[in-house]
C-alpha cells in the first residue's frame, strides 16, 4: 500500500534548517511495532503519524517516535504535520485573515491548536503540556559530562527538572559563548539521566541578543539523539519558566534560537498564556517541505 509521506523542516522558512521531520499519512492500520519501524527507517529525531480523530472535538490523534521509542510530545513534528495537513494534503482549510481553532489529543491529553493565515502565509500555534518544576541538586559529574566547568553555569538560576513528560534537566549558562562550549559525553549524560530520572538536558542562555529571550542546546542520548537541532517541546516548557523566573504580564511573547551549533538555526515562537491560573506554553514557527514522496508498505 502506498502511503503519502513528507520530510518537513521545521522552526525554519529555509530548507536544510530547523529541525526535520516525517509525517507518514493514512496509518491508521499500523500498530505501534510498524510505526517504530518506519521510524527507523526514515531516521529522523521524530517522524509524526496523524491518525483518526478519538473524540468528536479533536481532528486527529498524533503519535510520534523517534528512530529507537515513542514519545509523549513532540513539537517539532506536530508543527510538520499541521504544515502538512494544510499546505500539502489540503485536509485541513484556513481562510486568510481567520483563525481556524482545532485540537488533537496524543499521550499527553487532548492539546489545542490555533491556525491563520496573513498575506498567505500560514501561521500554527499549538498548546504544549501542562509545566511544574522542581529544583534539582545538580551533580558535578553532569557539568562535566556536558563539557562545562562549573563557572560556566550562572549562578542567579538554579538548575530545575521537568516533572512532566519524560523529565528533562534546564541547566540555565552564564551566556552565548558558555553555551557554545558544551560537548557533551553522551554515554557518561545518558547514565547519569538514569540516576536522576531525566530523559534530556536542555541548556540555555538568558536574552544573548536583542530580540531574543533564550539561546538554547538539547541533548537527548537516551533516545539516540545526541543533540537535537530545534526543540518545541522543550520551548513550550522553558517558556513557563523563563516566566516563573522573570515574571511579566500574560500573555507574553518569546523568541528562542537553537541549532546555530549544529548548522541549523531555527526560531521557535513562544506564547505564554495564563490557563486555570498556571502558566502554559504554546508554539509555533515557519515550516517548509523538504521532500514529498509515497512510502510503500
Amino acid at each position: 500500500m502506498r502511503r503519502p509521506c513528507y520530510v518537513v523542516d521545521s522552526f525554519s522558512p529555509q530548507p536544510l534548517a530547523g529541525n526535520p521531520a516525517g509525517v507518514l499519512l493514512d496509518g491508521d492500520d499500523l500498530d505501534a511495532r510498524a510505526m517504530q519501524r518506519i521510524a527507523n527507517e526514515l531516521k529522523h529525531s521524530e517522524t509524526a503519524f496523524p491518525l483518526p480523530a478519538r473524540e468528536p472535538a479533536a481532528a486527529l490523534h498524533l503519535r510520534w517516535f523517534t528512530p529507537e521509542a515513542e514519545v509523549a510530545f513532540c513539537g517539532h513534528a506536530t508543527l510538520a504535520t499541521f504544515h502538512v495537513l494544510v499546505e500539502e494534503a489540503r485536509r485541513i482549510r484556513v481562510p486568510e485573515s481567520g483563525v481556524t481553532r482545532t485540537a488533537f489529543t496524543c499521550k499527553s491529553g487532548r492539546l489545542e491548536v490555533e491556525l491563520s493565515r496573513e498575506r498567505g502565509k500560514l501561521r500554527i500555534l499549538f498548546q504544549t503540556p501542562a509545566s511544574r518544576f522542581e529544583r534539582l541538586q545538580l551533580p558535578a559529574e553532569v557539568v562535566t559530562a556536558l563539557g562545562l566547568v562549573p563557572e560556566a553555569l550562572d549562578p542567579k538560576v538554579p538548575p530545575q527538572r521537568s516533572a512532566i513528560l519524560e523529565g528533562n534537566l534546564y541547566l540555565a549558562v552564564r551566556d552565548r559563548d558558555a553555551l557554545a562550549r558544551c560537548r557533551p559525553d553522551a554515554a557518561a549524560l545518558e547514565q547519569l539521566g538514569k540516576s536522576l530520572g531525566v530523559a534530556g538536558y536542555v541548556v540555555y542562555a538568558l536574552a544573548p541578543r536583542t530580540g531574543v529571550d533564550a539561546a538554547v542546546r538539547c541533548f537527548f542520548p537516551g533516545y539516540g539523539i545526541l543533540e537535537d537541532p530545534v526543540t518545541g517541546s522543550a520551548a513550550g516548557q522553558l517558556g513557563t519558566l523563563v516566566q516563573r523566573l522573570i515574571p511579566s504580564e500574560l500573555p507574553r511573547r518569546l523568541v528562542f534560537t537553537q541549532g546555530d551549533e549544529m548548522g541549523r538555526p531555527g526560531r521557535v515562537e513562544v506564547e505564554v498564556r495564563r490557563e486555570g491560573g498556571e502558566a502554559r506554553g504554546w508554539i509555533g514557527g515557519d515550516a517548509v517541505t523538504v521532500l514529498r514522496g509515497e512510502l510503500e508498505l
